[in-house]
């Protein structure tokens, strides 16, 4: 079931316990950019559900306009999931309905609704918990090569367009000299809690 919501400031009038939202650096108006930008707002929401084995059958998802107008859909789920894959698959006819063309869009966010303990182990007669299991599988290796490598070294193709970009532009988006200056085996994301002096030493 999907319902629309209430022209106004989504984000302040849900107070549920797993909120993801993220401005976007500029404001865009391509539907492909904005969903992307949703798309890794899902992700990162879904990281915090597995991180504590929770899942969810209910995402609300809103947009955020640049005159700081915000529109959003609540989309029930066929059942309790931690995975983006499932929550991408309701959320992308959702977000065509949603999506205004034309419009600038600022932010994205989503918000978790009926959290639940994730337990995918009782078997039905559709074949929905083996698969289930087997996300869960693959998400673990996903989990562990975040772990070692970096959040977002393993992401979908749906937020790539997400990733291609910094999140600010101009001042804001400057790099500090420390996360330019990467020691061995540092990432953008991984580095180690190290204070590097940059000056010239005379």
């Amino acid at each position: 079931m999907t319902t629309l919501l209430a022209v106004g400031d989504v984000g302040a009038k849900r107070a549920d316990p797993a909120t993801i939202f993220r401005a976007c650096r500029e404001a865009f108006a391509r539907g492909d950019v904005v969903f992307a930008q949703l798309a890794k707002n899902i992700e990162n929401a879904c990281i915090k559900l597995r991180k504590y084995q929770l899942a969810i059958e209910r995402v609300l998802i809103f947009l955020r306009s640049q005159d700081f107008h915000d529109t959003g859909l609540e989309i029930d789920l066929s059942g309790p999931t931690s995975f983006p894959n499932d929550i991408l698959r309701v959320v992308s006819p959702a977000f065509d309905d949603l999506f205004a063309p034309g419009t600038l869009y600022r932010a994205t966010g989503v918000i978790l609704c009926k959290l639940s303990e994730a337990y995918y182990g009782q078997l039905d007669l559709f074949g929905e918990v083996i698969r289930l299991q087997r996300l869960s599988h693959l998400y673990e290796s996903v989990d562990t090569l975040r772990e070692k490598y970096g959040k977002h070294t393993v992401f979908l193709g749906a937020s790539f367009l997400a990733h291609t970009h910094t999140q600010h532009d101009g001042e804001r988006g400057h790099l500090p000299e420390r996360q330019q200056a990467l020691l061995p085996g540092e990432t953008g994301r991984k580095r180690l809690g190290i204070p590097l002096f940059m000056g010239d030493v005379r």
